[in-house]
């Protein structure tokens, strides 16, 4: 496919308190070998200074600092500056075609949680007529320089493609993957489980792959390019959860219609959970994510929400048992607060 004919692509990171992460990634994003792309920063209320940080680092007032490792080539030497964007005071009322500048940086007015700082960039996205699709990006990711080009044909290519992951690997730890585009979701034993998590990348055999892609039931919220069409008839993500399981709600809203698909060609590097401390002992990532399964549970399967509970019991005992009180805690008061129905 000519470079001059590929969709249009709008790539949608949300910054929460995570400036250097934001700048780092897109180092590497505007270093994409697609051409017809640009990106929306959405700002989900910071308190670091973040908008204005990045905005220095556009117009090049501040010299940016790649990190050490291997993964330094992937924003070394830094972009030349200053790099074209625009900064709005809101969504509401912005629009964007062919002459936009390649980076808009837009605060989202609150903390709008990952599905609704997400939806604030999707819709503005969608008001570009050329949008073909949109790229759901995690903003402490780097992406290799064909990253987007792969998950667009293949997006192209999959038949009934609505939502397109990419090889996830971890970015401390840059041979070892941490998603083979997405994973399963077992609603009987309340589990969901990321396809070849922590295989090294030589373990990718045809096997492993062709799994991936026979079962797919949802793609990792890290690297999401979604079709216009899938947006349009499935709806935006649903901000009731805040923070995770966002992507099985969609995957399961969107299944009747749409299949999911994977690049695998396209690689990119996650830091996964610098904003949430998702893998500590974090009482915010581990009560939300518990809250979030309550909430996925009553909205799509509602009779097997005892199963649920049942689950979450099991879990609360082995983090008893391993020492997390913390954990536990958590757990325990994310189970209240979900039969006593408090958001």
């Amino acid at each position: 496919m000519s470079a001059q004919i590929r969709p249009k692509v709008w790539i949608v990171l949300v910054n929460w308190n995570g400036w250097r992460d934001s700048i780092e990634c897109l180092e590497s994003v505007f270093r994409q070998d697609y051409s017809n792309f640009g990106v929306i920063l959405c700002d989900n209320d910071s308190s670091d200074g973040s908008l204005a940080a990045i905005c220095d680092w556009a117009r090049g007032d501040v010299a940016y600092s790649p990190p050490t490792g291997p993964l330094a080539r992937l924003t070394t030497p830094s972009l030349p500056k200053p790099l074209p964007y625009r900064l709005l005071e809101s969504a509401a009322q912005a629009r964007l075609g062919k002459d936009s500048a390649a980076l808009q940086l837009v605060p989202t007015g609150g903390n709008l949680g990952f599905a609704g700082g997400n939806n604030v960039g999707i819709r503005l996205a969608l008001t570009d007529p050329d949008c073909a699709y949109v790229w759901l990006l995690n903003n402490d990711t780097v992406v290799e320089p064909d990253c987007l080009g792969h998950m667009v044909d293949r997006a192209t290519t999959a038949p009934r493609a609505g939502i397109t992951g990419s090889i996830n690997y971890f970015y401390s730890d840059s041979d070892r993957v941490q998603a083979l585009g997405g994973g399963t979701f077992s609603r009987y034993r309340v589990r969901s489980s990321l396809h070849a998590f922590g295989l090294q990348s030589a373990q990718l055999t045809p096997d492993v792959r062709a799994a991936a892609e026979q079962r797919l039931d949802w793609v990792s919220g890290a690297s999401m390019l979604v079709s216009r069409a899938f947006i349009e008839r499935v709806g935006e993500m649903e901000e009731r959860y805040f923070l995770y399981y966002e992507e099985i709600d969609w995957a399961l809203r969107g299944h009747a219609e749409f299949r999911n698909a994977v690049a695998l060609d396209a690689r990119l590097y996650h830091k996964a959970g610098s904003a949430t401390g998702e893998h500590s002992d974090s009482a915010f990532a581990v009560y939300t994510m518990c809250r979030s399964r309550f909430k996925l549970y009553r909205k799509f399967m509602p009779v097997w929400l005892p199963a649920c509970y049942m689950r979450t019991g099991r879990d609360i005992l082995a983090a008893v048992v391993k020492g997390r009180r913390v954990n536990a805690r958590a757990m325990w008061r994310a189970s209240v607060d979900d039969l006593l129905m408090r958001n």
